[in-house]
């Protein structure tokens, strides 16, 4: 009977609340786990999120004497939580059961709010107040300036000179000067009407010697039909069909590159006289003309020397 009543007591009675079970795994090992499994660094979140490095590293490694305050760590927690991929409320709860913090402190915690107050930066303003006055002292300084007559127009402006009205009967001349500028106007028609007696006579100047010696001209002649060409002067490429009939001049002071399609059809004239290139394919021919002669290229050296610029 005793044990009967012991029994309902303990059933009827005051209920002891258990222990909170501590979890099975950190809050912090769950959020280094997945940090880690993402590849990423704490400086990385740390950078996203605009928080502390420091405090990301102290609740990984559940160092909780190196936290701020609980409204700053539920932050923290629900950020990095969040940034993860993580669900918040149950990273929170997590942390608070690990803490062991029953569950009606845990919600009197949550119902904490953290009010963080942003003080403006008055000293912004200071610049915009500068140039109010800089620009009240510029208008004043203006406008005392302009009375006092110390601005000016940057010329005199010109002055309107009106003749007298003509006599009844008389009509002024249309093309008439005033009396100080009639020496003007005839200097004007005499510099414009009158040229120079030798203007026409003197003879352009003669090339310069150096330019004559110095510069090679080779000229492409096509015999039948056309020919495809390409010709490097002094490096510049140019590259088109020649036609019978229409020879092609260039000019270089180094060498000239030349690429024909039917080489048998084309007559080389080098400064006025026949060039022959021989040893040369009567098909498609590659060579260098430079002044000592005519050089024969094989055409894998041309397509290696002129590589990107033959298309």
């Amino acid at each position: 009977m005793t044990d009967s009543t012991g029994a309902n007591g303990s059933e009827n009675g005051t209920q002891h609340e258990a222990p909170q079970q501590q979890p099975a795994e950190k809050v912090g090992d769950i959020l280094r786990k997945e940090r880690v499994t993402r590849r990423i660094t704490v400086e990385t979140i740390a950078k996203d999120l605009k928080l502390n490095a420091a405090y990301i590293k102290a609740l990984e490694a559940s160092d909780y004497d190196r936290l701020p305050a609980d409204p700053y760590v539920r932050v923290y927690l629900r950020s990095i939580a969040g940034y993860l991929g993580l669900e918040p409320e149950h990273i929170l709860r997590t942390f608070y059961e690990e803490r062991g913090v029953r569950v009606p402190t845990y919600n009197e915690e949550r119902a904490t709010k953290l009010t963080i107050t942003v003080k403006k930066d008055r000293g912004s303003r200071v610049p915009w107040i500068v140039v109010g006055v800089i620009v009240a002292v510029l208008a004043m300084l203006s406008y005392i300036a302009n009375r006092a007559g110390w601005l000016s127009t940057a010329g005199p402006s010109p002055t309107t000179v009106q003749e007298p009205p003509a006599e009844p009967g008389e009509s002024a001349p249309a093309d008439s000067f005033p009396a100080a500028d009639e020496e003007i106007a005839d200097s004007l028609e005499a510099d414009t009407l009158e040229p120079a007696a030798d203007a026409e006579e003197a003879p352009s100047p003669p090339p310069e010697a150096s330019d004559a010696r110095d510069t090679m001209r080779l000229t492409l002649s096509v015999t039948k039909d056309s020919v495809w060409a390409q010709v490097f002067s002094d490096g510049e490429s140019w590259r088109n069909f020649i036609y019978a009939g229409s020879p092609r001049s260039f000019t270089a002071v180094d060498s000239f590159n030349v690429h024909v399609g039917h080489h048998a059809r084309v007559r080389y004239t080098l400064n006025g006289s026949r060039l022959t290139v021989k040893k040369a394919p009567k098909g498609v021919a590659v060579f260098k003309i430079d002044r000592d002669g005519a050089t024969v290229w094989s055409l894998p050296t041309w397509n290696r020397v002129f590589k990107g610029r033959l298309e």
